[in-house]
């Protein structure tokens, strides 16, 4: 909803907030609290039996002042049955709630068309959440551009960066001609990179995995099939990253009853992508220890002038880690070196088109905003944008050193268009290789890592 709509649905529309954040920023009653809240909460914080309610600071300090000031130094809840091992349970704290009150009140006075109210009611009112939504960033970002004399935007994924200059610079009235684009290469020479669009699997059908054809069993079998082909000519560490959880475990599913886990267990320990922030660390760990007890820059030959990896006793080469996009391990987290010499991409991660957030997006860029050059309303480009930005992030966790390689694979018929590889890195998009036949594929894979264990050994 219209933030307007909003401030008159919830009887705000006649307090004057700009005097509330006046009042707010005069009194730093925000900041007191947090350090009220600082001073008296729990010093450490653990899982807690479901049946009981975490302490906040508040009810600490309460309790203090119950007990008396002489029994302040043992005033903390006892906690000794407290620890429970493998639950899984996640807590959020806020030092201070008031500052995202703040933060909110703040937003309702951006002007009308440029915010909207984005409202998500749940079944649990505790799950239920109120989000402003701003459309237009130009307007907080001119004063900068006309005041300073240089701007820098920097950052490591920013392609495809249309969008910046579009949305953020020529909406706040900067002339084209004030704007210079710089990029960086990669610290690699290009024979330490293996990019691959690959359009077809390892049977010859066509890679299709538009929303409507990802789910049929023919496709999720070419999923198995590949992974299969790529597990037994990578060493170290393999990791798929796939388009959202639900996919991720509609896919293991499929692959599990079709004996294609088994196979792939033959070759590679398989982790997966915890659902729980607090169990990351752990996957990762007995990922990486998996792989560390693979001699993987050894190479035995498979054909002439093939190669792949040496496997320990019982036949493994190093570990499988199935991702997903967005997730946990999508950014943030590098896969250098052993962790990771294959990023495999399935799929475009296009966002939810019926997502009220990006419903509202797309139309306030379709009725603000001119099209592109190829007549390509602004809506859909961002909708395309924020694919393409998710699988540079992605697809950027490998490659982390100069001394680093590895190969990168993207499994859609999709990535072989003119539109989807111009939104890609230069450093890949330059030498990227389109392969119609999967048996090719394989064996550019074979040659590459033999070439690297040759060099790297």
């Amino acid at each position: 909803m219209t933030i307007n709509n909003y401030l008159y649905g919830c009887q705000m529309d006649n307090i004057n907030l700009f005097k509330v954040k006046k009042y707010c920023e005069k009194s730093q009653v925000s900041k007191k609290l947090h350090g009220f809240v600082e001073k008296y909460q729990p010093p450490i914080v653990v899982p807690e039996p479901e049946d009981r309610k975490e302490a906040s600071g508040l009810s600490v300090f309460l309790k203090q002042l119950k007990t008396g000031a002489d029994k302040k130094n043992n005033s903390e809840p006892d906690r000794s049955d407290d620890v429970h091992q493998g639950r899984d349970r996640d807590y959020t704290t806020f030092t201070s709630p008031l500052m995202h009150i703040e933060a909110f009140l703040e937003a309702l006075t951006n002007p009308d068309k440029n915010g909207r109210i984005v409202v998500n009611k749940q079944s649990l009112f505790s799950q239920s959440s109120i989000k402003f939504l701003l459309l237009n960033p130009a307007v907080h970002f001119a004063d900068i551009v006309k005041e300073a004399r240089s701007v820098i935007v920097a950052g490591g994924t920013m392609q495809p960066i249309s969008e910046f200059k579009n949305q953020l610079f020529f909406e706040a009235g900067v002339a084209p001609d004030r704007i210079t684009e710089f990029s960086c290469g990669h610290v690699i020479p290009a024979r330490q990179l293996l990019p691959i669009a690959m359009s077809t699997g390892p049977s010859g059908t066509v890679l299709d995995f538009t929303y409507q054809s990802r789910g049929t069993p023919e496709m999720m079998d070419e999923v198995g099939r590949t992974l299969s082909n790529i597990c037994n000519v990578v060493p170290g560490g393999v990791v798929c990253f796939f388009p959202s959880y639900d996919y991720e475990g509609k896919i293991y599913e499929h692959l599990e009853k079709t004996g294609f886990i088994n196979r792939l267990a033959n070759r590679k320990r398989i982790f997966r992508e915890p659902k729980k922030a607090n169990q990351v660390q752990h996957i990762l760990s007995e990922y990486s220890k998996s792989i560390e007890r693979c001699p993987t820059h050894t190479v035995t030959r498979t054909g002439p002038g093939l190669s792949s990896a040496r496997p320990t006793v019982d036949g493994v080469t190093g570990a499988l880690l199935m991702c997903v996009v967005g997730g946990k391990m999508s950014e943030g987290i590098n896969f250098s070196d052993d962790m990771g010499r294959c990023i495999l991409m399935v799929g475009l991660p296009y966002p939810n088109i019926k997502s009220p957030e990006l419903k509202e997006k797309m139309d306030y860029l379709n009725a603000n905003m001119p099209r592109t050059s190829d007549g390509k309303l602004p809506g859909q480009e961002h909708y395309e944008n924020l694919c393409m930005k998710a699988v540079n992030q992605s697809i950027g966790r490998a490659i982390r050193h100069k001394g680093d390689y590895a190969s990168i694979v993207l499994m859609d018929q999709r990535y072989q268009r003119s539109n989807v590889l111009v939104k890609l890195p230069d450093w890949i998009s330059q030498n990227i290789q389109k392969i119609d036949k999967f048996g090719a594929a394989i064996v550019s894979m074979r040659k590459f890592f033999n070439e690297q264990a040759k060099t790297f050994i």
